[in-house]
């Protein structure tokens, strides 16, 4: 267990100590880090899988960020109940993907990518209904991205924890993705 949040903190604080010292998106910094502490330990290709780690860590910090928000601006109690959803599976998501990642020794951002922090302040801009109905739309578009995503790593990562990891998330994001198309679709009849 030490060992575990020893390597985390390592890597959170490479990860700090970069960001500060450039512009770049924190996805792409934690991936070219994890790709270059694998190369220097002399294991090649991961690429994908150190990008998919970023991006799924960015990822699930937006879901839960976004619920959050959610819980306090939302007008429809369905979207209050949405939120809370996805905040609580998008946690327990994290969870699972902080051991990967400190099992696997992957850099994961510590702020949101530029493209989720995007999303964020979209969403953040709007009030009232405008704030329910940007919720749920970006809701289910991320989903549908994510779902893409995992669906692959689930096939083709190269470590097989990511890809335990990745199969695993599956049934969530479908069920997700469902329940944000089904409001979606309820929300916009209104």
């Amino acid at each position: 267990m030490i060992r575990k949040f020893t390597v985390y903190m390592a890597s959170a604080l490479l990860l700090l100590g970069s960001t500060s010292c450039g512009g770049d998106d924190s996805i792409e910094q934690a991936a070219a880090q994890s790709v270059e502490q694998f190369e220097a330990a002399g294991v090649q290709g991961m690429k994908n899988d150190a990008l998919f780690i970023a991006e799924a860590t960015s990822a699930n910090m937006l879901q839960v960020q976004l619920g959050d928000l959610a819980l306090e601006r939302a007008v429809s109690p369905e979207v209050k109940e949405m939120a809370q959803d996805m905040s609580t599976g998008h946690r327990r998501v994290m969870e699972d993907l902080q051991d990967v990642a400190v099992q696997g020794e992957f850099v994961v951002p510590n702020e949101l990518g530029s493209s989720h922090q995007k999303v964020y302040n979209e969403v953040s801009g709007e009030t009232g209904i405008g704030f329910d109905l940007a919720y749920i739309k970006r809701i289910r578009e991320e989903h549908n991205r994510l779902l893409k995503r995992y669906e692959d790593m689930a096939e083709n990562a190269i470590n097989m924890d990511v890809k335990q990891f990745a199969s695993k998330q599956l049934p969530l994001l479908r069920q997700h993705l469902q329940k944000a198309e089904a409001l979606e679709d309820r929300l916009g009849s209104i």
